[in-house]
């Protein structure tokens, strides 16, 4: 997901000893936090951390490292490259449960706060071929086996496993589409809303916000509505992958008549398990009072609120954070 909006860059150096008291001074703290690619959410969400904790603890600092994403980023706490990085929630439940890419249980970092949890999955359809095949539902596209031309998101990231894991709750397998004459593509965002607006695809499924600027592309070159998903496919996701069930009202769009089911990805902020309570509660009771300066770094971020930030049961919160959320009566 991108988003572009200017913002100073703050250069990475060679970061060694993290953890340690020395990242606490006299003028702050100096601290980093793993996120995604450059000019994304993700690095304003590191934005918002810096100002946030400026405000708590002048004279601090927070670094935004760029990174390849999640999973990347649960291996970067352990490997104590960064004190706190950004992660999909699901990516941490797959972590902890040791499935790919992970070779087994993974579960040193602790939650420190959700960042977000409206991502809802959207599988958008060109209007002509879900009326041309008749479907208004994934479980449709499972029953007709249409030659759809479908496009995931890139392989190894979670949008792109949720999107197959879907497909596989309704017993279809990317060998099945194929069967039917069609064709399954993993494509990143950017490519996958180009090849969709040059109708070169027939669907695309994406993790992705409400109203993205991406969608909005994709509706004006080309029509589109979108599938909904059967609760049972909703269900065995939220299950597997700690998931939320999620409806996209009619009138999130100009051209969508009616509410749409799914299931929507968290954002969390993650810290690893031997943090000190100390400074994880520091942490914690800085975005618990200046939970405006999150707001603030993007109209997209309008949702965040100090109930949000208590708001998972899937992974362990750290126990410094725990102790934050209890004083203002939120776990």
């Amino acid at each position: 997901m991108f988003i572009k909006k200017t913002m100073k860059v703050i250069s990475v150096f060679a970061f060694s000893a993290i953890l340690l008291p020395s990242i606490v001074s006299g003028a702050g703290m100096n601290l980093t936090v793993c996120g995604a690619s450059p000019g994304g959410l993700w690095s304003l969400l590191g934005a918002g951390l810096d100002v946030t904790l400026k405000a708590a603890y002048p004279g601090s600092t927070v670094t935004y490292q760029t990174s390849s994403g999640g999973y990347a980023n649960i291996k970067q706490v352990k490997a104590q490259k960064c004190e706190l990085a950004i992660i999909h929630l699901g990516e941490g439940v797959i972590a902890s449960k040791g499935l790919a890419p992970f070779t087994s249980p993974v579960n040193n970092f602790r939650v420190l706060s959700v960042l977000y949890d409206w991502a809802p999955m959207q599988w958008l359809i060109t209007k002509e071929f879900a009326e041309k095949y008749g479907l208004r539902s994934l479980e449709d596209l499972a029953k007709k086996k249409p030659p759809i031309r479908l496009l995931l998101n890139r392989r190894g990231i979670l949008p792109s496993q949720l999107g197959e894991a879907a497909l596989k709750s309704l017993g279809v397998s990317i060998k099945d589409i194929e069967s039917w004459g069609g064709k399954v593509e993993f494509q990143a965002s950017k490519n996958a809303a180009k090849i969709m607006s040059n109708r070169r695809a027939d669907m695309l499924s994406n993790s992705i916000f409400v109203n993205h600027r991406s969608i909005r592309a994709i509706a004006k070159a080309v029509p589109i509505t979108l599938l909904n998903v059967p609760s049972s496919v909703i269900s065995d996701i939220s299950r597997e992958y700690g998931q939320k069930p999620w409806t996209i009202k009619a009138d999130a769009y100009p051209w969508l008549n009616r509410d749409i089911n799914t299931f929507s990805s968290r954002a969390v902020l993650i810290a690893d398990k031997d943090m000190s309570p100390k400074l994880a509660y520091q942490l914690t009771k800085a975005m618990l009072d200046h939970s405006d300066k999150m707001r603030g770094v993007h109209k997209a971020m309008k949702g965040f609120t100090t109930k949000l930030m208590a708001s998972v049961n899937e992974l362990p919160y750290h126990a410094g954070a725990m102790k934050a959320y209890k004083e203002k009566g939120l776990k």
